[in-house]
């Protein structure tokens, strides 16, 4: 026995002494990041970026630049497999951002931390392009300036329910309506009414009081909070145990809406969309041993954070306290996909091989805030113990499949959604599956191909506008063509579109008693916007005598530019890139 003994011994001395001789090659990390502090809500007016916001994104990329790509101030670096260190490759990163323009600068903002200007340490930095013919140099503007290509996502892209699968999902609209209206919420207004009531006069003066209270949680703390950093008067008389108690109530109201803590499955919908994501891109990496999908960041509100706190039983576990309350804004998650090797320098060197798929790891790290002395922390996953914040490629992605939603027409059922390309979708035959996980999609069991399905939806589209046009002229608008005149004239080349008669959309003949229409003259023509009062987030709860319009929000409208791929599988080259020379769809042959 003790031969086998000190043989044992032996054998697990080697083991520790390889284990410790090994280095991390990170292959692959999937982030998500909260957007940065923005205008209110609440607030009239556009939800812009403030310099806050802003600044919070860079620091939240700086921190990430800290780990993946050179040393920085406590982080512990963990290099991804040969990539760019200090120039943007655009083709090794993808950025996806909702629409929104405080999410889009977010965005922008963190990727000039990630990657800052190249000649940001006052050294100049030239390239090959940089050479003009006349023996001249040019440098990017604003001191080597990098260029991100970011996707912005907007309501007819289906890729953007991958990062707010909550928006435009009809049942989860109709559910927290349900929720803020049940009994339990009902007794939660009752309970902090007086909490609410008190702050009134301090720091909700602009507000009718019939909307201060716990129906409006999250938007009144969003509003604090906005108030508490930029108002002096109000920095110094709000204390801060009301700002906390003010967040944990905006919390308990969000969490009941963004999980199925509320009662109704669908309302975790964000966070399996955002799964669905993120073993999507990983995915995408192994399948291309390294070579695709090495950094994908997305951008976007709490909602899929929360939700995938809950489903990942983050909210559960053993530091459950930091996953069951809003986020702090510029917030990041990220599941990073690695391997350990003993080759020298394993991660710049690029001989390094590519593991199997048994000796992959993955680790979720997230950074409550942009707070410097907030560094990334691995948070064990799935009920898992504290020391085993390291789980296997094959049980994350096994764990995580039981809840991510399998392809966009699961979430066009699960959601009840009635848009374009859920139509089209649902105009495919019943015998035929189509398959979509982020820039990839690919059809089993015969039957139209997604190709067919992205033809269907511009039909749609296209005879949507065809109708609209018809019924237009049937009605009488017509687009009168006035010649060019000079300025003195008052008129420009510029067509007003009018409807003969009376009533009806009248431009720049709009009288002083159309109170429904805002109007904005420019160019010789106008502009001409509805507005609405309340919403259902407020519950139209401003009457109409009270000083409602600060609470109002004017619609524009919103030119939406899709980037939906319904690219074949086998035409698809792995990065979410169609051969526009592969073979066309081809006629079954038959004898």
């Amino acid at each position: 026995m003790a031969p086998l003994l000190v043989t044992a011994m032996l054998a697990a001395a080697s083991w520790a002494g390889v284990a410790t001789a090994s280095t991390q090659v990170t292959w692959a990390a999937v982030t998500f990041a909260y957007h940065g502090e923005k205008i209110p809500a609440i607030e009239q007016g556009d939800d812009n970026l403030t310099p806050l916001g802003a600044t919070q994104l860079f620091n939240a990329g700086s921190q990430l630049r800290g780990r993946y790509l050179t040393p920085g101030n406590g982080s512990d670096f963990a290099p991804i497999h040969a990539m760019s260190i200090n120039n943007l490759d655009n083709s090794e990163i993808q950025i996806l951002s909702t629409n929104d323009e405080y999410v889009t600068g977010s965005a922008l903002a963190f990727t000039q931390g990630l990657y800052p200007p190249i000649g940001n340490d006052g050294t100049l930095n030239f390239d090959t392009e940089s050479r003009l013919g006349n023996g001249s140099l040019v440098q990017f503007p604003l001191n080597g300036y990098q260029y991100p290509n970011i996707e912005s996502l907007g309501a007819l892209d289906y890729n953007s329910i991958w990062i707010q699968g909550h928006e435009r999902c009809n049942d989860y609209t109709i559910n927290t309506l349900k929720i803020g209206d049940s009994p339990a919420f009902e007794s939660l207004n009752r309970q902090h009414e007086e909490f609410y009531e008190s702050l009134h006069d301090l720091l909700f003066w602009n507000f009718d009081r019939s909307i201060v209270s716990f129906g409006q949680a999250y938007y009144l703390y969003e509003y604090a909070a906005y108030q508490y950093e930029h108002n002096q008067t109000v920095h110094n008389t709000v204390s801060i145990a009301d700002m906390v108690k003010l967040r944990n109530l905006a919390s308990q109201q969000q969490w009941a809406y963004t999980t199925a803590s509320g009662g109704y499955s669908v309302q975790s919908i964000a966070g399996r969309t955002l799964a669905t994501k993120i073993i999507s891109q990983l995915s995408h990496n192994i399948a291309s041993r390294g070579n695709a999908n090495k950094l994908t960041l997305l951008f976007g509100s709490f909602e899929p954070l929360l939700s995938f706190f809950s489903l990942s039983n983050l909210s559960s576990g053993p530091a459950s306290s930091a996953f069951v309350t809003l986020p702090e804004l510029g917030s990041t998650m990220v599941v990073e996909l690695f391997s350990y090797s003993d080759y020298t320098n394993a991660a710049q060197n690029l001989s390094t091989p590519y593991p199997r798929t048994a000796d992959l790891w993955v680790r979720f790290l997230f950074r409550n805030g942009t707070d410097e002395a907030e560094p990334l922390v691995a948070y064990p996953l799935f009920g898992r113990g504290n020391s085993q914040t390291e789980m296997s490629w094959r049980d994350f992605s096994t764990a995580i499949s039981d809840f991510a939603i399998d392809d966009v027409e699961e979430w066009c059922r699960s959601c009840q959604a009635v848009n374009l390309f859920c139509s089209a979708i649902e105009s495919v035959s019943a015998n035929t599956t189509i398959l979509y996980h982020g820039n990839y999609s690919r059809a089993k069991k015969g039957g139209i191909s997604p190709v067919i399905a992205g033809v269907i939806g511009a039909s749609v589209t296209l005879a949507v506008f065809i109708l609209l046009f018809l019924a237009l002229v049937f009605l009488g608008f017509r687009v009168d063509h006035r010649d060019k005149q000079s300025p003195a004239a008052g008129n420009s080349d510029l067509g007003v579109l009018k409807r003969s008669g009376s009533g009806g959309f009248k431009g720049a003949e709009k009288l002083a008693s159309d109170t429904d229409l805002t109007l904005k003259g420019g160019a010789g023509a106008t502009i001409v916007r509805h507005e609405r009062v309340g919403s259902w987030e407020l519950k139209d709860g401003s009457k109409s005598d009270a000083p409602h319009s600060s609470l109002d929000k004017e619609i524009g409208i919103e030119r939406a530019v899709s980037t939906a791929n319904y690219h074949r599988r086998s035409e698809d080259d792995g990065i979410g890139h169609v051969n526009p020379f592969g073979d066309p769809v081809k006629p079954v042959d038959h004898i």
